[in-house]
């Protein structure tokens, strides 16, 4: 996340960036990384806030912390946590004059991007949900009958 602020603060000089992230606002942002890393990427480009090295650094720091944040949750809070994820229509419009949705917007565009999240956080993710029993047996029975 410095590495972010340190971006705008050279690229942007005349705007004040201050990134703290509550409880709430993380997990809204765990919610938009992984439906990110899920989804089917967009192809429209947008232009990136970040050098593509700096971007993709960010993302891997990003996904990482995510991934221990999976991992180390208990099966209540993932629950909570999936709670909050967008459904299709519910998804509030990410505004591109902010950090975080620039930085969101640029990996909604970007199949490498996702993928790093996906490679990162699915793992954990799949472990969690299948410890806290998150995996009715009906979905794996109706997945087998396909």
């Amino acid at each position: 996340m410095l590495q972010i602020v340190q971006a705008c603060r050279r690229h942007l000089p005349k705007r004040t960036v201050s990134i703290s992230l509550s409880v709430s606002s993380f997990s809204l942002l765990v919610g938009a990384l992984m439906t990110l890393g899920t989804s089917q990427p967009v192809r429209a480009q947008a232009a990136s806030p970040l050098p593509p090295e700096m971007m993709k650094t960010t993302v891997q720091q990003v996904s990482d912390s995510l991934a221990k944040y999976v991992a180390r949750s208990s099966c209540s809070d993932i629950g909570k946590l999936i709670k909050m994820l967008p459904t299709e229509g519910s998804s509030p419009a990410l505004d591109p004059n902010s950090i975080i949705g620039a930085v969101m917007l640029s990996i909604k565009n970007s199949p490498d991007l996702q993928s790093i999240i996906a490679s990162r956080v699915g793992p954990p993710l799949i472990s969690k949900a299948v410890e806290c029993n998150m995996i009715p047996p009906e979905l794996i029975m109706q997945v087998m009958s396909r």
